[in-house]
């Protein structure tokens, strides 16, 4: 569970959670969460179902497949990359944001004159070179990291609740209708209380759980397969109510208008609430969330590349490995240099919400995807052995199915900037264009080569 949710828990699931509170008007964010929460529940059922019958560290390429074929599931596999390459830069800017914050703060000389776009850099710099050299996080250590997140960020939250409530302050969290900051990036102005602005909260909000499923691949790892149903529920619940708790008590103190557009809103609320003591409080969550969600990324995304190059997916020097660190150099440089780029883009651009809201529209197409292979394989492969079967039969999972689905096509409606759609549209169609043309010729050069299936080049 703790490696679930830890995925999950990052530092760009703040301005996220301020662009659903803006969406909503602020006064029932936390249904809207909640809401979230709650089909990610069942998302997660069906990825465990899926998880216990391939257990394989393939994940969702493996469960499409077998379900909808080759080209399908390459395509998937490709929108994945794509969403690692939004979340990853989002989740970089905004820890590089906090840096800039914190240590402007303290005043140091030098380092507190460093701007965001040298944070960017030195941010995604650290993390490749940590994934390069084979550094992961124990397991125990991921536990006590996790949960000692939980634990202040519920500290915290509670703190503030309290506060508020012996200032009188109502917990509604500002006016609905409220704007942007002029960076023309970010989604607000027209939410507010209703049907269609609280969708659209419950939309952006999906983006709050990416990564909860990413375990997925350690079924292939895991002597019960029967862990992860339990786990990954579980994982989505705590996070659902630690995100909903903050977010509702953030937009309290300090007006979701005013959070709205700004990279790094839990330092403003913090430093609201406590101070500078607040603020280095909340910028150590942040520092431990990016670690753990950012790093365990990009591990597990570079081998994603790796994988597809090694199976003809993507160019075969993409699968090249480290030959002192046993580590897919090659796909991890490729993936540092993407991300870098976004990263600097969202810098000198300000628009990390775009970068967030397409991230979000791709995982309700992922969790809709996950729903309709269950229900395809129930129907046309019912002989397969079941370890674990996701409750409610196939009526619930045809409408969890449809209902992320709408969810992806809501991410893209007003008050959402109108790029975010067209960006969406493109990954879509280059994916699907690679997948037809692209995937064959790369394989039937490779079997030309007589390289299918072989060892991976060593560099």
């Amino acid at each position: 569970m703790a490696t679930s949710a830890g995925l999950a828990l990052a530092s760009s699931v703040y301005p996220a959670a301020v662009q659903a509170a803006a969406a909503v008007g602020g006064r029932v964010v936390w249904f809207a969460i909640a809401a979230a929460g709650g089909l990610c529940v069942l998302a997660a059922t069906y990825f465990a179902e899926l998880a216990a019958m391939f257990p394989t560290a393939g994940g969702v390429q493996v469960y499409v497949r077998q379900a909808f074929g080759e080209r399908l599931a390459v395509t998937v596999s490709l929108l994945y990359v794509v969403l690692a390459w939004a979340a990853g830069a989002a989740e970089a800017y905004v820890f590089a944001s906090v840096l800039e914050r914190v240590f402007a703060a303290t005043g140091i000389p030098v380092v507190s004159a460093v701007p965001v776009e040298l944070w960017v850099v030195a941010v995604i710099t650290f993390f490749f070179v940590v994934n390069l050299r084979g550094v992961e996080t124990a397991g125990r250590t991921q536990d006590i990291l996790t949960y000692g997140m939980f634990f202040l960020v519920f500290g915290l939250s509670v703190w503030g609740l309290l506060d508020a409530w012996a200032e009188g302050l109502p917990l509604e969290g500002g006016a609905s209708g409220v704007v942007g900051t002029g960076t023309g990036t970010a989604a607000g102005g027209a939410g507010g209380p209703g049907l269609g602005g609280f969708l659209t909260a419950v939309a952006y909000s999906v983006y709050l759980y990416i990564g909860f499923e990413w375990v997925t691949p350690l079924a292939e790892e895991t002597t019960d397969v029967r862990v992860l149903p339990r786990a990954m529920p579980m994982a989505v619940a705590l996070l659902g109510a630690a995100y909903a708790l903050w977010t509702t008590v953030m937009v309290t103190h300090v007006p979701a208008g005013e959070l709205l557009g700004h990279p790094t809103p839990h330092l403003v609320f913090a430093e609201a609430l406590a101070g500078p003591a607040g603020l280095l409080i909340v910028g150590l969550i942040s520092g431990l969330a990016t670690f753990t969600s950012f790093n365990a990324g990009m591990m597990g995304n570079s081998r994603l590349v790796y994988g597809m190059a090694r199976e003809g997916v993507l160019p075969r020097a993409l699968s090249k490995v480290h030959l002192r660190y046993f580590t897919p150099w090659a796909a991890l440089a490729f993936m540092f240099a993407v991300e870098l780029v976004l990263a600097l883009v969202l810098a000198l651009t300000g628009g990390f919400a775009v970068a967030i809201l397409m991230a979000a529209a791709i995982e309700c197409l992922m969790y809709a995807l996950a729903a309709s292979v269950v229900l395809r394989l129930r129907r046309t492969r019912p002989d397969l052995e079941r370890p674990y079967r996701a409750p409610g039969g196939r009526a619930v999972a045809g409408a969890v199915a449809l209902v992320f689905a709408f969810l992806a096509v809501a991410v893209f409606l007003p008050p959402s900037p109108w790029v975010v759609g067209l960006l969406f549209a493109v990954a879509v169609g280059l994916a699907g264009a690679y997948s037809r043309w692209v995937v064959p010729r790369l394989r039937a050069r490779r079997l030309g080569l007589g390289g299918l299936g072989g060892a991976a080049p060593q560099g």
